[in-house]
């Protein structure tokens, strides 16, 4: 071997070595000087987080469980406040909504003669606990139930007053009264003083900051099911029935028009003549109920279900809110029969795609389903239960970032549950220094969920822009979505959660901000 070319091959290994350790120091120094000028959009790293989902039972605005009050049940017993608010024992933790059932004859028994008082204890009780509420004020008849004589919906004094009315046959077998929805009276004396009853309710509780009620049409039919099924009325025409129904819901549209309304879509005694769902719709006036978004109450689950109310629930289930009320009770266990059990309620009511389910859970029968069946309730709330539930299945954002610049959090959900939100609740994020204090925070009002479906991911970017100000360090990075109020947060199927119901992601590195760049606006 030549001696010469071996030292020669070595000393070019040796000045190749060292020309790549330079090179390696000057890409070092280069890269701090660009670091400590500030990052340019391709530097660092992407933090990518996949938060744990978890399994607990969730409530949230808009869903899930309702209990039930007034003055009386259906079988005639009578119902005290106490009974109608302490008498639950707690503040009933797996519902979130009441079912609030008030005759006017009780509200107004001389016309224009209030009596407000023991309604106002109910609300004022559940309100403070975080409750929503559906009012249903009962101003047509109730038909008696299991044999009672039942309740007189209607003041006397409406009758008096001049408004004719049609006597027929209850379910409690005793006679009963109902408008006569197609005579001139309704129209000019029923109507008016329904709107005026409604004004009145309105003025005392419809107020912004106030109870957070649901109201449902009742100015026709029996149970508050906007059907007739006990009277029979003979409408003497598709048109005028329509015609006459349609008023009904505009007078409550005027009366509660910022307040959203349910209506029932059961059956009718004339639906056997329906040929289709059109017909269906039209015939109970629900064409309007369809275009003023309301709530859709099904009463009957899970015998009483029908052909054309389930095509009404396939085709606007992702447009409308459902609403599923279960025959199943206690007292109905031991008096004719169970209607199902109250898992076969469930499934039933998850097929239907609701939003909210009741059954008639008074006090007592609150206190025995907590005792006996609370497996089944908490089941409605879980992974593909009732409403819908949100799960973040990932999120990245950029792991350094100078103050002044934009933070877009990439994020992707899934709502587990079987309905869908009513509000949008958009995303807010916020950054949290090592003390815990809270040194950034900025909402994403473009986020929408509203038309987020069961088990459908939804992948998008929300953009917060940080303050030039904003002191360098690392941060928490959390986030919440948001009712109207910002202290209004609900409740995330992922782990995480701080005691302001904020979600922790990771952490967020805040470099100085760029040199020249222009200041925040």
């Amino acid at each position: 071997m030549n001696t010469s070319t071996s030292k020669h091959d070595a000393l070019s290994c040796m000045v190749a070595v060292i020309v790549r350790i330079l090179l390696c120091a000057f890409v070092t120094l280069l890269l701090s000087s660009r670091n400590s000028r500030g990052a340019s959009p391709s530097d660092g790293g992407m933090k990518v987080t996949m938060p744990a989902e978890i399994s607990d039972s969730l409530d949230n605005p808009d869903m899930g469980w309702g209990l039930w009050v007034g003055p009386r049940y259906f079988d005639g017993r009578q119902f005290s406040l106490d009974y109608n608010t302490t008498g639950f024992g707690d503040d009933a933790p797996l519902f979130r909504w009441v079912v609030v059932d008030w005759m006017w004859s009780d509200l107004e028994p001389e016309r224009g003669q209030f009596h407000w008082n023991e309604l106002d204890g109910v609300l004022k009780y559940w309100n403070a606990r975080g409750k929503q509420f559906l009012v249903r004020l009962w101003v047509t008849d109730d038909p008696g139930w299991n044999n009672a004589p039942g309740n007189e919906a209607c003041p006397d004094w409406l009758w008096q007053s001049g408004v004719h009315y049609r006597e027929y046959k209850g379910e409690g077998k005793s006679l009963k009264r109902e408008p006569d929805y197609a005579s001139s009276s309704y129209e000019k004396l029923y109507l008016p003083e329904l709107r005026r009853f409604l004004i009145a309710f309105s003025q005392r509780y419809i107020k912004p900051g106030g109870s957070d009620l649901m109201v449902q049409v009742m100015g026709y039919g029996q149970w508050g099911e906007w059907h007739t099924l006990w009277s029979h009325y003979p409408w003497p025409s598709v048109e005028l029935k329509h015609s006459v129904l349609s008023r009904i819901i505009n007078v409550y549209r005027e009366v509660f028009s910022a307040t959203p309304l349910a209506i029932a879509y059961c059956f009718d005694h004339d639906t056997p003549e329906v040929k289709s769902l059109e017909e269906f719709l039209y015939r109970q006036a629900l064409d309007q109920a369809v275009a003023g978004k309301f709530i859709m109450t099904r009463h009957g689950f899970i015998d009483g279900l029908q052909k054309w109310d389930k095509s009404l629930m396939e085709r606007y289930r992702e447009q409308l809110p459902f609403l599923a009320e279960g025959d199943w009770s206690y007292s109905d266990v031991k008096d004719h029969g169970t209607h199902g059990t109250p898992d076969e309620n469930l499934d039933i009511m998850l097929e239907w795609h609701s939003n909210f389910a009741h059954f008639y859970f008074d006090a007592e029968s609150y206190k025995r389903a907590i005792r006996e069946d609370r497996a089944f309730l908490e089941r409605g709330l879980r992974s593909g239960g009732l409403g819908y539930r949100f799960v973040l299945r990932s999120a990245s954002w950029r792991e350094d970032l100078p103050a002044g610049d934009l933070l877009l959090l990439k994020q992707t959900w899934v709502n587990r549950n079987v309905g869908h939100s009513l509000r949008p609740f958009p995303l807010q994020v916020f950054l949290i220094d090592n003390d815990g204090k809270e040194r950034f925070t900025e909402r994403d009002d473009t986020f929408n969920l509203t038309q987020w479906f069961q088990n459908e991911p939804q992948t998008l970017t929300s953009v917060f822009h940080l303050p030039r100000d904003l002191e360098a360090g690392i941060y928490d990075l959390r986030i919440a979505m948001v009712e109207g109020k910002e202290t209004g947060r609900i409740n995330l199927a992922i782990g995480g959660v701080d005691q302001q119901k904020r979600y922790r992601l990771g952490t967020v590195r805040i470099l100085p901000p760029r040199r020249g760049s222009a200041k925040t606006p």
